[in-house]
């Protein structure tokens, strides 16, 4: 038998045989469950801090990463993450203060999200590994990831940041642009992402908008293609989410695609929806820019051509066509 390796597969196509080989079809970010009558929302998120801690990223960032990468996918699914597990697995090698520093940030980052963090499980191995399992109380029956024709995908505007830092690491110039205000704002998000669970009341109010969620945690371009694919749809970017403080201070930097930073970033817990172009003005008012249109057909495109920017795929990386 000839030995296929996992990397270059991708997660895409490994979740689909994990869904072949369990028996579901749905993905979606969160999973629905019923019992006794009643509905609950749950999810697991987990993280290696060898692939995703930065140099200027300490235990209690990764801890409050952690925690807040599951409750984003709540809010984009107009739920309300209520308490979480946690199963932690530990180098024997690792410093006493760095492990309370990371409980600590677990702690302070629920508690920042409403969330009760109840304990879980501790592991030791090669490698620092955070996974946090969630339950939760959908407020708004089930939101999956098929857009409307005719539906606008609407979004904030806070789109850039995290590419921006991302892209000057990977190139060993983030030290160089350290005191460029963007740069420096990408860092705070990437080191505290704060998903806006506060504003799940005034979307509830406008619930029957919304045909279609995601969040940005993979990429903005995995968002659209997800959507797309899932939805047989055609989606159209016709501007870019982002804002015109971000484009001022990113201006200075030389060698930076814009486009790229934008789709191909990832970890901006941003919500996406697709909603109904009538209710445009009332998203607006909550702080939400429509970027993109929803169409028959398939693919996405944005300047006329189609979107090569596909978001961040484990056991890939960052994908483009």
């Amino acid at each position: 038998m000839v030995r296929k390796p996992l990397k270059g597969v991708g997660e895409t196509n490994l979740i689909s045989i994990i869904r072949n080989i369990i028996n579901t079809s749905e993905d979606n970010d969160l999973e629905f469950i019923e019992i006794d009558g009643n509905t609950l929302a749950i999810k697991v998120d987990g993280l290696s801090l060898s692939t995703s801690r930065m140099p200027f990223m300490t235990y209690f960032d990764m801890g409050w990463k952690a925690m807040a990468a599951v409750s984003s996918d709540f809010l984009v699914k107009l739920s309300r993450p209520l308490y979480a597990v946690v199963s932690i697995t530990m180098r024997g090698d690792l410093d006493l203060d760095e492990f309370r520093e990371l409980i600590n940030g677990l702690k302070e980052g629920a508690d920042y999200l409403g969330v009760k963090y109840l304990g879980g499980d501790l592991n030791e191995g090669l490698d620092d590994v955070i996974d946090v399992a969630a339950v939760g109380k959908p407020l708004a029956g089930i939101i999956g990831r098929k857009p409307r024709v005719g539906d606008a995908l609407v979004t904030r505007p806070g789109f850039g940041y995290t590419g921006l830092v991302f892209k000057l690491y990977y190139n060993n110039e983030l030290d160089k642009w350290i005191d460029v205000k963007a740069v420096r704002e990408g860092i705070e998000i990437l080191r505290r992402p704060k998903p806006e669970l506060g504003m799940l009341n005034d979307l509830l109010r406008y619930r029957d908008c919304i045909s279609a969620s995601m969040d940005s945690s993979d990429g903005l371009g995995k968002v659209l293609w997800t959507m797309s694919i899932d939805g047989g749809v055609k989606i159209v970017v016709n501007e870019l989410p982002v804002n015109d403080e971000f484009l001022n201070s990113v201006s200075s930097i030389t060698d930076i695609n814009i486009e790229e930073i934008v789709f191909n970033g990832g970890e901006e817990f941003l919500p996406v929806f697709s909603i109904k172009g009538n209710c445009i003005p009332e998203f607006e008012k909550l702080g939400f820019k429509p970027f993109a249109t929803v169409e028959d057909g398939n693919g996405v495109y944005f300047k006329g051509s189609i979107l090569r920017y596909r978001g961040w795929d484990y056991f890939i990386g960052w994908s483009s066509t």
